[in-house]
């Protein structure tokens, strides 16, 4: 400063020439001048401390994570189970609150199932029908069967014995012939009287009239028995048609037993033990197939959802170790493992609070816990996971002020 006021003195310097008496004002205004660059000095002065020493500072007070741990919020999710009717009914009864913790197979709901047990009815009443017709084909279709065999055995018998008959009657027939022959020679050598030729004669034309006979009876035998077998695609027939029948028996059966099994559809009961989320029907209500009626969360199922910024994703690998901490139980460590590791960045999501974390590229990390000790983890608690990443890495578990850079040892188990 005093260089600067030797600068704008009024003494002048040696070997040049007095300048001419100042104006009255001109000291004042040397004495501003000399304020301002006083000011301006010290302004300089200030940037150079901060750029010197700030960053010092705020290096030293940022936050460093434990070496071998990651660390990372987010909050407590569950697998959510959505319960819907099959089919379009009538809310009937409800046996279950939002809130309320429920066991797998619990009832939750009761929808009206007359119209369904009016289907269940029309298929038993087809079913009876269709089984009617079948005993009812067995019957003549066995009447039927002992008939066809019956007579395609007495014809073929009446067959048997024709053709036999028809044999000894050919013989008889010929062995005639040859004495009538015999018979007419010893006449003409008048070795025998002419009655006993003529005699012979006539024997050999009643034995030539009998095999005429006796193969009409072959003939008749043959068209019987051929009636007969005829009789034996009609059996087929038969057979074909119960064939049928029973098909259509096997099919109205099926219909039934799945009528039947949709009665159980319209009980709304809990697959697995958790607790009812939201509850979105009310009693008299007409629901639509497909309408959500529940929704539940299965709280062995826990897991916390967290967002590993892009840097540090190497580090994380499924199966990992890690532990999740709570606000409501913050002496409690409770043990989990990393249960997926999204394939692809995304950037972080909207409700992180602020603008240079969302703009950041993270990945979805899921750290699902081993157990939920009396279910005092719920969906949609904050939670703070560490994951440990170097297997000999000691535990460090985040305070309550966690987010502002501070840790605490934690002991070698989860607590639970």
């Amino acid at each position: 400063m005093r260089e600067i006021s030797r600068i704008l003195g009024p003494a002048s310097t040696p070997g040049t020439r007095p300048e001419p008496e100042a104006p009255p004002e001109a000291p004042a205004r040397a004495r501003r001048l000399r304020r301002w660059v006083s000011v301006a000095t010290l302004l300089v002065a200030v940037v150079i401390l901060a750029t010197l020493v700030v960053p010092g500072v705020v290096s030293w007070w940022s936050p460093s994570e434990p070496a071998g741990l990651l660390f990372a919020s987010g909050r407590i999710e569950g697998r959510i189970t959505t319960l819907t009717p099959k089919s379009s009914a009538r809310v009937a009864a409800l046996h279950a609150d939002e809130g309320q913790a429920v066991q797998a197979g619990q009832l939750l709901a009761t929808l009206d199932d007359q119209a369904q047990r009016e289907r269940v009815r029309s298929a038993a009443e087809q079913l009876a029908a269709l089984a009617a017709r079948l005993r009812a084909a067995d019957t003549e279709l066995a009447m039927t069967e002992r008939q066809v065999g019956l007579q395609i055995e007495q014809a073929s018998a009446a067959l048997r014995e024709a053709e036999s008959r028809l044999e000894r009657t050919r013989q008889g027939h010929l062995q005639a012939q040859r004495d009538a022959e015999r018979a007419a020679a010893l006449v003409a050598r008048e070795l025998i009287a002419p009655q006993e030729a003529e005699h012979a004669r006539l024997k050999a034309e009643v034995e030539a009239q009998g095999v005429r006979e006796v193969e009409a009876a072959l003939v008749a035998s043959q068209k019987q028995l051929a009636l007969a077998r005829l009789r034996t695609e009609q059996v087929e027939t038969m057979r074909a048609e119960r064939d049928a029948l029973v098909r259509q028996r096997l099919v109205a059966e099926a219909q039934l037993a799945e009528q039947r099994s949709h009665i159980a559809e319209f009980a709304i009961r809990s697959p697995i033990a958790g607790r009812v989320l939201t509850r979105t029907v009310e009693l008299g209500e007409r629901v639509g197939e497909g309408t959500p009626l529940f929704t539940l969360v299965d709280l062995d199922r826990l897991y916390v959802k967290i967002y590993v910024p892009e840097p540090s994703i190497g580090r994380v690998a499924l199966g990992q170790e890690a532990r999740v901490y709570v606000d409501a139980y913050p002496d409690r460590a409770f043990a989990a493992r990393v249960s997926r590791v999204s394939q692809e960045s995304e950037f972080t999501p909207k409700n992180v609070e602020t603008r240079e974390e969302r703009v950041k590229l993270v990945f979805a990390v899921e750290v699902a816990l081993a157990e939920n000790p009396d279910g005092v983890l719920k969906p949609g608690m904050p939670a703070d996971a560490v994951i440990r990443w170097q297997p000999d890495a000691p535990w460090v578990a985040p305070n309550a002020a966690s987010r502002g850079g501070l840790w605490r040892r934690d002991r070698g188990d989860a607590r639970r």
